[in-house]
């Protein structure tokens, strides 16, 4: 009989027999008459993750303790040695089956985060190889929602830290209406104190230069406030969503000394993404590129669809990121300089990407730095 999975049988009755895990050991036959305990099941009960092993038939041929617990649990004496159909019921079968298919065919893992009743779960599927070809396939199922919320409560504090960069470059730009304003009220005090003819015209004109710096001070505070409200619904237009990240981002200090270039195409589909979570990994994109210029230089913003999937590249002209830096990129709290931020910006860009099924990657180019955010139209 030909060993399988890590020594699973592809038949039940092997050698070693049914542990009590319900798994089969393949064990060699000169150790046949020797009892030995189930250590493949043990292994995989001892798991901090559910998981399930399925055959070529789609029959599932292992399925740990975790699997069996939780508002997607099933009790293992009910599934093992059964299709998985059976297992799952015919609506998480037919979302299933194409991936697990999939993995068969290609031999490459897929990887997705799933929303189940009063559960959020990071699902992988691995093949496992014998040789040339895929014998079964791993499903594995990490539940992630403390750490979402954890994620969460992060870019709650990132979002802080920025606004508190953000107010200081508002209050430089409200400081000079106000200072316009002060200027023509001590004018006004002045015609008041002086008199005389033509006086009433020369108020009206300080009167009207005052109304304009008091309206251009209420469309910045109302910008911020229309910025800083909540959006609803899973999906984004991008354009309007890229111009109104920009439009705030002009307010930053830092890209006073920055050149802005946006290519965006007019029709686009919407994204599988909330705006607000949108905007968010447009600034953490873009306030990361300006960190990368600081004596000035050239930001891109490009926005792309290839059939289904849309991307949005950030570039800059910036020094490139040195190699030995670039496997913790994504990492939380790797940054290069803490004086100018926390280092979350593209920990949580990319892990709001991927629980949506999209991703971001990093490219050097010859001239500077490529971010590529990817992701789904919406159905």
């Amino acid at each position: 009989m030909r060993a399988g999975l890590l020594g699973l049988a592809d038949r039940p009755g092997g050698p070693g027999g049914a542990g009590p895990f319900g798994y089969t050991l393949a064990v060699p036959k000169r150790a046949a008459r020797t009892p030995r305990p189930d250590v493949l099941g043990a292994v995989l009960d001892a798991l901090p993750v559910g998981l399930y092993v399925v055959d070529r038939n789609l029959t599932i041929v292992a399925w740990n303790r975790l699997r069996e617990k939780g508002p997607i649990g099933r009790p293992r004496a009910r599934v093992v040695g059964r299709p998985l159909r059976a297992a799952l019921g015919a609506s998480a079968f037919r979302a299933v089956e194409p991936v697990v298919r999939e993995v068969f065919r290609t031999g490459q893992a897929k990887e997705e985060v799933a929303e189940t009743r009063g559960g959020l779960f990071h699902v992988r599927r691995f093949p496992v190889m014998q040789g040339k070809n895929v014998s079964h396939v791993v499903s594995w199922f990490e539940d992630i929602k403390d750490r979402r919320e954890l994620e969460m409560r992060l870019i709650a504090s990132d979002r802080l830290a920025f606004i508190g960069q953000l107010v200081s470059g508002v209050a430089h730009e409200i400081s000079n209406p106000l200072a316009g304003i002060a200027g023509c009220a001590e004018a006004l005090t002045s015609i008041a104190a002086k008199g005389g003819r033509g006086t009433a015209r020369e108020a009206r004109q300080f009167r009207d230069l005052i109304r304009g710096e008091v309206a251009r001070c209420e469309r910045i505070v109302r910008f911020l406030l229309d910025s800083s409200r909540p959006s609803t619904g899973d999906r984004a237009e991008v354009g309007p969503t890229v111009s109104l990240a920009l439009r705030l981002l002009e307010r930053h200090p830092a890209f006073a000394r920055l050149r802005v270039r946006a290519s965006v195409p007019a029709k686009l589909p919407l994204a599988r993404i909330d705006a607000d979570s949108l905007k968010q990994v447009i600034m953490a994109l873009v306030v990361n590129a300006s960190r990368a210029m600081p004596t000035g230089g050239t930001l891109a913003v490009r926005v792309s669809r290839r059939g289904r999937a849309l991307s949005l590249e950030v570039r800059d002209t910036g020094p490139v990121v040195p190699e030995p830096r670039r496997a913790s990129l994504f990492e939380p709290y790797a940054t290069s300089d803490a004086q100018r931020g926390a280092g979350l910006g593209l920990a949580i860009a990319r892990s709001l990407l991927r629980s949506r099924g999209g991703d971001l990657v990093y490219r050097p180019r010859k001239d500077g730095n490529t971010f590529r955010a990817s992701m789904r139209t919406a159905p």
